[in-house]
């Protein structure tokens, strides 16, 4: 089999950027839940301390007009929480769509090496 260099090239090209790339989501996911958890724990706080109604799951089945700016953060922030698996598995197939883009050219060459061997054959 024969792999052009230049297939060789574009598919380490796209390796490398979207490693760094899901590396730098990555990296930027757990920085932003990190702060999130962090910013829920503020809110029940400021919201207990005005003695409203401060459980996540009651808040949700609250009409969004009926809920104060500290009630609808919080709710915001619990849904920012829960989906934090869910980024992460999205960067995940990012990478993997790169690796995929890199190794066209090669699945190309791969391609052509087979038929051109078939053609011989006949």
């Amino acid at each position: 089999m024969v792999i052009r260099p230049s297939s060789k090239q574009f598919f380490w090209l796209f390796l490398i950027v979207g490693t760094f790339l899901a590396i730098f989501l990555w990296i930027n996911d757990y920085f932003s839940h990190q702060i999130f958890i962090e910013e829920l724990g503020r809110q029940i706080s400021l919201c207990s301390e005005s003695s409203k109604q401060c459980e996540y799951q009651k808040l949700i089945d609250y009409p969004s007009d009926r809920l104060n700016a500290n009630q609808a953060k919080i709710v915001e922030l619990s849904f920012l929480i829960a989906g934090y698996f869910d980024y992460m598995i999205k960067t995940l197939k990012i990478l993997v769509i790169f690796i995929l883009i890199g190794s066209l050219p090669a699945l190309k060459d791969i391609y052509n090496e087979i038929r051109s061997r078939l053609n011989l054959n006949r």
